[in-house]
């Protein structure tokens, strides 16, 4: 059937017609079904009037709108707040983790070896107190803090999930213009398929050109459609990802805030009283273990004050071993100093040759100048 006998069917054959046309689509690949057929039928009528405009700008405002949905859950991945929240959580931890009650409780620098002792353990629970009454504080804000931006995730769970809505009506709606193009392509197909079968003039020949180069415009769109649709098609487990990302923080902070923070202070308030009672029984063992070192150290020092004095009332005045070394080297110093006068001497012996035989040249040669000048060759 051309698409001139289509034209002159009653409203309701045509109907038909595009109808089974469209139930021999692949709907499930495109996410329809057969009750989408109207909202087909009012797709195409965007094509009705058939032109290099109308095919660019076919499902324009869908595509429109898979921009705005990849932007926004953009914009969710990169929020801010997610690392806020990941931060203060790491803080927690790290004010958490300062309070070592061996850091707090180490010995102190202070005079006298008694009044550092004493001054080890003096005040020792107070200033593990104010320490512990400082930390809580910190914690206590940062949960406040935490607090804040969890109901901001909370929030935006149910942002997500209206997105989630939007992205698949919009899969839907893709999926309308997809089937809605193809029916429109089919319907070119087959007017090609007839100006063909016609008488071939120069009218007929460019109509076909032309409507050849609308079915590729066309095709090209609804392939650009088709990629959009698959788009959307993964945007929705994404969602879902973050979702429950956002919902995994959420539960681990109020673990955090209900579970391990108390848990916390607890063995924190024991550690308190085990700490103090290890005090006492270390401040027994540190006066003994000072009181046993100091008497050994001065029965040491006695012991080698008592043979220094001895060794040093036996010392000669002089070493027997200090007046050979002079002796042996005021020999040496004797010995050298000969040695050089000899050399000095036997070096001046042979420098005094030497001049003499330089004189006795130079003479010569003065001589043997003047005897050439007074006798010169005829």
């Amino acid at each position: 059937m051309t698409d001139f006998d289509a034209k002159n069917l009653p409203v309701e054959a045509t109907t038909e017609l595009t109808e089974q046309k469209f139930q021999q689509l692949n709907l499930q690949e495109i996410g329809l079904q057969a009750s989408d057929f109207n909202e087909v039928i009012a797709a195409r009528k965007e094509l009705a009037d058939l032109s290099h405009n109308s095919v660019a700008e076919y499902g324009k405002n869908i595509a429109t709108k898979t921009s705005t949905y990849t932007d926004e859950l953009l914009n969710l991945v990169q929020n801010k707040d997610l690392d806020a929240t990941g931060q203060k959580l790491n803080q927690v931890v790290q004010v958490a983790q300062q309070l070592n009650t061996n850091s707090i409780l180490s010995k102190s620098k202070s005079s006298g070896f008694f009044g550092g002792l004493l001054s080890k353990f003096k005040g020792a629970k107070q200033s593990f107190d104010q320490h512990f009454n400082s930390t809580k504080e910190q914690i206590d804000s940062l949960v406040k803090e935490i607090e804040t931006s969890q109901s901001g995730l909370k929030a935006r769970v149910n942002t997500l999930d209206k997105m989630f809505e939007g992205v698949q009506d919009e899969y839907k709606q893709l999926g309308v213009y997809i089937a809605a193009g193809k029916l429109k392509e089919q319907d070119i197909q087959q007017e090609i398929a007839t100006l063909t079968t016609q008488e071939q003039d120069q009218a007929t020949t460019q109509k076909v050109y032309d409507l050849n180069h609308l079915a590729n415009n066309l095709e090209k769109r609804i392939s650009d459609l088709q990629i959009l649709q698959q788009s959307a098609m993964q945007t929705l487990p994404m969602i879902r990802i973050i979702q429950s990302n956002n919902l995994m923080l959420v539960d681990k902070f109020y673990a955090i805030k209900n579970i391990t923070l108390p848990a916390w202070k607890n063995q924190i308030s024991l550690a308190i009283s085990l700490q103090e009672q290890k005090n006492s029984v270390q401040l027994a063992n540190s006066i003994d273990d000072a009181t046993n070192d100091l008497l050994k150290r001065n029965a040491d020092l006695l012991h080698q004050n008592s043979v220094d004095t001895a060794k040093a009332n036996q010392r000669s005045v002089i070493d027997i071993e200090t007046l050979e070394h002079v002796q042996n080297t005021l020999i040496k110093t004797v010995n050298d100093v000969i040695q050089i006068q000899k050399e000095g001497v036997q070096k001046r012996e042979e420098a005094t040759t030497r001049i003499r035989a330089l004189q006795n040249n130079l003479n010569h040669l003065v001589i043997e100048s003047s005897t050439s000048g007074s006798n010169p060759s005829s």
